[in-house]
């Protein structure tokens, strides 16, 4: 019987693998790359953006929060400001400047005197039509508060909280005591202490007490 032979090259053709070349390889690689970049600027701007946003609302905020500038500029003018060295300086020069002419110069005429009133008047119009703040009000900035008030109730908080606060388990020294006497094996009378501000009986009584817990507690331990 003779072999029979079967042609598979037909077969091996169809199944091979494509063949990509280092071309496509290194195209597909830039294209990859190019699209991570382009995704992590993408993240950044819109970062960048979301910031700004905030930036700009944290603004309005603040602004919000600002008192009027009616106010801020009544609150300016109420607060006495102290004058520089060279306006000082200025002043009497100008001072002395016009002392000099008045006595060189005649007395001025009266439509100037007139002129000097009108101005006067008008000055203290402007000083009376300041609006005064209503109530009992008062405007402080919060940089002139006093610092060393704010951090001594911050500490005034911590201890309380540290030494007083839901955590935190005190007794007194017979609260203590009594509590161990009563979950002792051989139980015992609550802990007495003699207070200042008992009476003369009371006070023995509680030395009594005491000495009679003593010997109590020593027996037992032996």
């Amino acid at each position: 019987m003779e072999p029979q032979y079967v042609d598979l090259s037909e077969d091996d053709d169809d199944e091979a693998p494509e063949e990509v070349t280092f071309e496509d390889s290194k195209a597909t690689a830039l294209r990859s790359m190019k699209q991570a970049i382009d995704s992590v600027r993408r993240e950044k701007e819109l970062l960048k953006e979301k910031r700004k946003k905030r930036q700009e609302l944290f603004q309005e905020q603040k602004k919000r929060k600002l008192l009027p500038d009616d106010i801020l500029e009544e609150i300016d003018s109420a607060v006495p400001k102290k004058p520089k060295v060279s306006e000082v300086e200025a002043e009497k020069e100008s001072g002395e400047e016009a002392s000099s002419s008045v006595v060189e110069e005649s007395e001025g005429s009266d439509d100037d005197d007139l002129v000097v009133e009108e101005k006067g008047k008008e000055k203290r119009r402007r000083r009376y039509k300041r609006r005064s703040l209503k109530g009992n009000c008062s405007v402080m900035r919060v940089q002139d508060q006093s610092l060393a008030n704010k951090q001594q109730q911050s500490a005034l908080k911590f201890i309380q909280s540290r030494l007083y606060g839901k955590g935190t388990n005190r007794t007194t020294a017979s609260q203590l005591l009594s509590l161990e006497n009563k979950r002792a094996l051989n139980k015992t009378a609550a802990v007495q202490f003699v207070d200042k501000q008992w009476g003369l009986e009371r006070k023995e009584k509680a030395k009594k007490f005491k000495k009679i817990w003593k010997t109590k507690q020593g027996s037992g331990r032996d």
